[in-house]
């Protein structure tokens, strides 16, 4: 059987689908994925399938809340997904259809004998509040910067910054790429002391969320409120706009799912990740 999936542009009408706008689940997935370079989409004008850059494993699935009982059409993003050939994948759907999907790819891909090396979860976190209770106050020797990408002052303290992070971060192959990814978006930091403290993220805007990408303290500064008060800035900034607040996280880093829920976050979703390896 033929798969009905065709590749489309980040423009496509798929994405003024009501469902898709609405579900949260698009910030961890398609609305990056849209403006990142060298990606493919493909959709059968209900779902989304994502496949990034040739030298990268991740998929991301977007589907529609019917796709649950509907065999048939999992099973056809299982042969598209089997017939693509991507190497090691890595992929993100709901964790709502997670469990039918994975025993129907084991299905369709039984030729090639694939097995399944780690699986879990990953939460979305929005904040609902309008306000934040016992706001914290800078130093007299704390100031948040916005971050401008142009000037090498700054880019030479973010990347001072992400070098101290970067094993942590799984970062030793990609740090300029991904300190470059960020400068694109609005890049606020704490700085003390003339260094990078402390650091907050956002992009990724649609009519009703906006993402906080990402919150990251200095390994030698933590336990001091630090991702705490960059949490509360970048929830103020995003309040501004009269938007809600996203984020996700691995529900297993409890340090940072800690903060989420001290900062006033709450789940709203899950995602799961299936990390596939074939046999040779």
């Amino acid at each position: 059987m033929a798969t009905t999936f065709e590749r489309i542009t980040n423009t496509d009408e798929v994405f003024n689908n009501k469902e898709y706008i609405t579900d949260s689940i698009i910030f961890n997935a398609i609305e990056s994925a849209r403006n990142t370079p060298d990606c493919k989409l493909y959709s059968d004008r209900k779902n989304v399938i994502i496949l990034f850059a040739a030298n990268s494993p991740r998929i991301w699935l977007w589907t529609s809340t019917t796709i649950k009982d509907d065999t048939n059409k999992l099973i056809d993003i299982c042969r598209f997904l089997r017939d693509s050939n991507v190497p090691k994948a890595e992929i993100y759907l709901k964790e709502e259809v997670a469990g039918s999907f994975s025993d129907l790819y084991a299905l369709t891909t039984l030729e090639i004998n694939y097995s399944v090396k780690d699986e879990f979860s990953l939460a979305v976190y929005t904040c609902t509040k309008k306000d934040t209770e016992n706001r914290p106050e800078l130093a007299p020797d704390e100031e948040i910067i916005r971050i401008d990408k142009d000037n090498p002052e700054h880019k030479k303290m973010v990347l001072d910054f992400y070098e101290s992070l970067k094993e942590e971060f799984r970062w030793q192959e990609k740090l300029e790429r991904k300190v470059n990814e960020y400068l694109n978006m609005e890049f606020y930091a704490l700085v003390k002391n003339g260094r990078i403290v402390g650091n907050a993220v956002i992009g990724g805007q649609t009519k009703q969320y906006l993402r906080i990408k990402s919150i990251a303290v200095r390994e030698s500064e933590r336990q001091k409120g630090f991702g705490y008060k960059m949490c509360i800035f970048a929830l103020d900034k995003i309040r501004e706009r009269g938007l809600t607040p996203i984020l996700y996280t691995h529900v297993g880093n409890k340090s940072a799912v800690a903060l989420w829920s001290k900062s006033g976050f709450n789940v709203k979703d899950k995602l799961y990740l299936l990390k596939i390896e074939n046999d040779d």
